[in-house]
């Protein structure tokens, strides 16, 4: 069982990670966090964020790369790892906003095999 948290490079995404090491704490259960950053570089911040976020609080946390943002990949790794909550940030978007670009939090909200902790920045 774990809490997996969908990371993006923004405040919203520091948040979740955040969020989601509090609630595998909560929960005694490890913290996954997928990095969806899509450069390299990046990956050396999310897991200086990720050992932050869970210092002093015993949680035993691994941070996985990926290579796409494609909503069904997303759901795909909260379907096939053990996921007891799956953790996301969120930013408010108007609806002319969704009906344009579509919304890939919306859809992971609905469509999610597991409960959903949406949190704002």
């Amino acid at each position: 069982m774990s809490v997996l948290v969908f990371y993006k490079s923004t405040p919203e995404g520091a948040e979740a990670v955040r969020a989601g090491a509090r609630q595998a704490a909560f929960h005694d259960t490890d913290l996954v966090v997928h990095n969806v950053p899509l450069h390299e570089s990046d990956a050396e911040d999310v897991e200086a964020l990720t050992s932050g976020a869970a210092s002093g609080t015993g949680v035993v946390f691994r941070t996985v790369p990926e290579t796409t943002s494609a909503v069904d990949d997303y759901l795909a790794a909260a379907a096939a790892e053990d996921v007891d909550l799956l953790v996301i940030g969120i930013r408010h978007r108007s609806a002319v906003g969704k009906l344009i670009l579509g919304s890939t939090e919306q859809q992971i909200l609905l469509d999610a095999p597991c409960p959903v902790l949406a949190v704002k920045a």
